[in-house]
């Protein structure tokens, strides 16, 4: 199999819900994990959810720390920060 059918068959194209529009990537959340609040930043859109970078501010709590920095949020648990 040729290096370009392999890299289309591993690319897969998600499909972003209408919950999830607003979150686009860059943008600036909060959400709440494990009853604690949290920001960060989009890092990848998914169907239902997003992948989170924790702020500086967090990335040194014991959550962030178990989670290596990232971590999947629902798009109904997020909120958009200006």
């Amino acid at each position: 199999m040729s290096d370009e059918k392999r890299n289309n068959q591993n690319k897969q194209v998600i499909e972003v819900s209408k919950l999830g529009e607003a979150f686009r990537k860059r943008t600036h959340v909060s959400f709440i994990f494990n009853r604690q609040h949290f920001k960060g930043i989009v890092e990848k859109q998914l169907k239902n959810s997003a992948i989170i970078d924790f702020d500086d501010e967090y990335k040194g709590s014991e959550t962030a720390l178990d989670l290596k920095q990232k971590v999947v949020i629902s798009y109904s648990k997020m909120k958009l920060l200006k």
